[in-house]
C-alpha cells in the first residue's frame, strides 16, 4: 500500500492528465456518433417530407378533379331541373286550356236552347242539329 502512495503521489499529474484526455476522448466518440446519427435522421426525414409533400399534391389535384365533377353534375341536374320545370309550366298551360275549353263547352250546354216542352223529341232535334259540334269534344 505503501508503494501506492509513493507512485501516486509521483505521478499523479500525468495520471490525471491521462484520464482527462481519456474522458476527452470518449465524450468526442459520443458526440460524433450522436452527430451522425442525428445527421441519418435529418436524411430520413428530408426523404419523408419530400414524399408527403408529393402525397399531397397528388391529393390536392384528385380534389380539385372531384369538385370539377361534382360541380359538372350539379350544372346537369340544374339544367335538367330547369327543364323540368319549363315541361310541368308546359303541361300546366295545357291543362288549364283544356279546363277553359271543357268549362265553356259546358256553360254552351247550360245556356243551349233546347225545347223542353217538346220532350225527348226536342232534344233529339237539337243535339241533330249541333252534331258537328258535339262530336268536336
Amino acid at each position: 500500500m505503501a508503494l501506492l502512495a509513493v507512485f501516486l503521489s509521483h505521478y499523479w499529474k500525468p495520471l490525471m492528465l491521462s484520464g482527462l484526455l481519456a474522458a476527452a476522448l470518449v465524450y468526442r466518440a459520443t458526440l460524433v456518433t450522436e452527430r451522425n446519427a442525428a445527421r441519418a435522421k435529418v436524411t430520413e426525414m428530408t426523404a419523408q417530407v419530400t414524399a408527403l409533400q408529393a402525397d399531397n399534391q397528388a391529393m390536392k389535384a384528385a380534389i380539385d378533379r372531384q369538385n370539377a365533377a361534382v360541380a359538372q353534375l350539379k350544372a346537369r341536374a340544374d339544367a335538367e331541373l330547369n327543364v323540368e320545370a319549363a315541361r310541368q309550366a308546359a303541361a300546366q298551360q295545357a291543362g288549364l286550356g283544356a279546363v277553359r275549353q271543357a268549362q265553356q263547352q259546358a256553360s254552351d250546354l247550360v245556356a243551349a236552347p233546347i225545347d223542353s216542352n217538346a220532350g225527348c223529341a226536342g232534344a233529339i232535334r237539337w243535339g241533330n242539329a249541333m252534331a258537328a259540334e258535339l262530336s268536336a269534344w
